[in-house]
């Protein structure tokens, strides 16, 4: 039941930023992508010791490390792309203290967003809104491993 209820929650965000493009990419499209790319996203912590680095790409295309596990990549649906590059392009990135992005206890899991000259900004702090929201659910996309990955096509 929550593979459905999450199968359905992830078509309505890509149905949603498909219902806004036309798949063109135009020179403004183009800027946006330069000033998100490469996105890097930080997960760290918890009770489970996550060491998740994923780094994307204006193409899509996503490098994945993570900490016990052999490097591999994956390409974002062109839905979530454009998405991504929506919401963290319009992201007023605030200036993030050392204090915000370390974990506040113990087992606090932590992760961050980084682009080009700015960051990092932890995902769950309510000023990275649409953006930060998008991050969490492709970095757990993505932990559920290739086969099951909704937002995240295997190479």
């Amino acid at each position: 039941m929550r593979h459905l209820a999450r199968a359905v929650c992830l078509t309505a965000i890509v149905v949603a930023a498909l219902a806004g493009c036309h798949g063109l990419t135009t020179p403004s499209d183009a800027q946006s992508q330069a000033r998100v790319f490469p996105l890097t996203i930080t997960r760290t912590g918890g009770i489970a010791g996550f060491r998740d680095v994923l780094v994307v790409n204006g193409d899509g295309l996503v490098s994945v490390t993570r900490s016990g596990r052999q490097p591999r990549q994956c390409r974002l649906t062109a839905g979530v792309t454009q998405q991504l590059t929506a919401a963290v392009s319009s992201l007023a990135w605030p200036t993030a203290t050392s204090a915000t992005t370390h974990p506040a206890f113990p087992d606090d899991m932590v992760t961050t967003m980084t682009k080009p000259g700015v960051g990092p900004l932890r995902a769950d702090d309510p000023q990275a809104g649409p953006a930060g929201r998008l991050v969490l659910e492709l970095v757990n996309d993505i932990n559920d491993g290739p086969a099951a990955s909704l937002l995240c096509r295997p190479l």
